[in-house]
Order: structure tokens, then C-alpha cells, then sequence
């Protein structure tokens, strides 16, 4: 068990370092609690503020622990013991301070799923730990836009479903698509890549559709969006991308979506 460990920090006034060592007994709380608990460290870390930013950024911080509270509730996760992690707790904290700074409702939206899914996922591989911590890193970067096209390319081209029997299915599925990510940024695929979101992948969409159902690709011409149609391109969503795109979806479909099919 992780109880009881101390790491004291000894650094100046002034200094980078952020103390994530002290711990306490995260076994046996609500979320509401063990994310309460998480509040002191990140006091503990950021600058301090004159009094007026110095609320604002309470009330911040206040708020997104409550929401990260209710994504782990959504999810009946019962063990708040990732708490306790060292590499939990910084993760949580860099959540903590990019809201503090920019406080938008996307980004809060954003954030707590990914902490949600650093909480339940805190006992798989490592790969899919560091993606869930780079893309808290990054969200403050991306825009609704940009966070719409993560998820069209990985709807299109990541995910099969096998429910869709007939064409009919497949033409309010992709009609589905076209409505809920309507934003997305299409002059942003060069960013996107920059910031490791994009891997490089050939893809068109009506042949991506025609061969995951079999349907004639003169079928598919007849029913693509053309919203779909402009994902056809040399991208598709990397590691980091999937697990950004999977949370937005999270924010606009009422459905859970396990990212370990995809990083692992």
C-alpha cells in the first residue's frame, strides 16, 4: 500500500519544483472527497496570485475537481487509490493549472474526462498513461475545431461498428457524424500534426466504408456528407489524437468509449 509515504520538498523561493510526494489515504473515499483532497497539492504548487486572481483561480479549481468528481461517478469507478500516485497526482495537477489559467467550458469538459480516464485506467500499460498526460499537456492548445476533426477522423477511420447492416444505417450514421462535429477545423490538419496529434495514414473515406461493410463504392458516393468526404486525406488520428478525439465524443455522445482498443 501507498499510505503514509512523505516526500518533503526542499526547494527555494522561486523555484520550478513542484512537490507531488506528500500523500494521503485515498482508500475508502467518494470521489467528491478524493478529489477534494487533491486541491490542497495544487495550492501547494501554483504561484501565488494577487487576491482578485487569487479567487478566481480558487473558484476554478473548485469547479473542475467537482466536474472530475461527477466523470468518475458516471463511471462507478469505487477505488479513488490512484489518487495516492505520484504520477496520478501530477497529472491532476497539471489539469488543475491549465484550467486555473484559461477556465473555458470546453476545456473543463476536456479535462475531467481525461482525468476520469487517468483514474480508471491508472493500472494499464504505460503507453496509454503518457498519452491521457500529454493530452491534459495539450488541450489548452486545441480549439472545438481542431478537437471536431480529431473526431471525424478517428469516427472514420478507427472505428467500425457492426451494427450497421444496410446502407440505410450507414447514411445516418455518417449524417450522424456530420451533425455533432459540425465545427471541425479543416485548415488545421498542418497544426495538428505539428502538435503530434496526426499520424500519417492514406485514407478515402468511401473506400474506408466500402470495404469495412461491403457496400458498392457507388453506394457510398451516393450518401457521403461531404463533411466526411473532406477527411479524405494522408492523416488519421495518432495516440494522442484518439484518446482527444475520444473525449470530445464523450462530451457530445451520451456513451463511454474504451481507449484501450485503441493504445495499448
Amino acid at each position: 500500500m501507498r499510505d503514509g509515504i512523505s516526500v518533503e520538498q526542499r526547494a527555494g523561493i522561486g523555484s520550478q519544483t513542484t512537490q507531488i510526494g506528500n500523500q494521503n489515504n485515498y482508500y475508502g473515499l467518494s470521489p467528491q472527497e478524493a478529489c477534494n483532497m487533491t486541491i490542497q497539492l495544487f495550492y501547494d504548487n501554483f504561484p501565488k496570485l494577487q487576491e482578485a486572481a487569487n479567487e478566481v483561480v480558487r473558484e476554478r479549481v473548485n469547479e473542475l475537481m467537482g466536474e472530475i468528481a461527477q466523470k468518475i461517478e458516471e463511471r462507478k469507478l469505487g477505488d479513488m487509490s490512484p489518487f495516492g500516485d505520484p504520477d496520478v497526482q501530477y497529472a491532476v495537477y497539471e489539469a488543475q493549472k491549465n484550467y486555473a489559467r484559461f477556465g473555458t467550458k470546453e476545456m473543463m469538459s476536456s479535462l475531467s474526462e481525461l482525468v476520469a480516464h487517468r483514474i480508471q485506467h491508472n493500472d494499464e500499460g504505460c503507453c496509454l498513461k503518457v498519452t491521457i498526460d500529454k493530452a491534459i499537456e495539450l488541450v489548452p492548445s486545441l480549439t472545438t475545431g481542431q478537437l471536431d476533426l480529431l473526431s471525424l477522423f478517428f469516427w472514420c477511420y478507427k472505428v467500425g461498428l457492426p451494427l450497421i447492416q444496410d446502407l440505410n444505417e450507414l447514411k445516418a450514421h455518417l449524417d450522424a457524424l456530420s451533425s455533432i462535429f459540425k465545427n471541425a477545423d479543416f485548415n488545421s490538419v498542418s497544426y495538428l500534426n505539428m502538435l503530434g496529434c496526426l499520424e500519417l495514414c492514406i485514407n478515402d473515406p468511401v473506400v474506408c466504408y466500402s470495404k469495412r461493410y461491403g457496400f458498392p463504392k457507388e453506394d457510398i458516393e451516393s450518401i457521403c456528407p461531404e463533411m466526411i468526404r473532406k477527411t479524405a486525406g494522408s492523416y488519421t488520428t495518432s495516440y494522442v489524437g484518439t484518446i482527444l478525439a475520444i473525449v470530445n465524443s464523450e462530451s457530445k455522445i451520451n456513451t463511454k468509449i474504451d481507449p484501450c482498443t485503441w493504445i495499448y
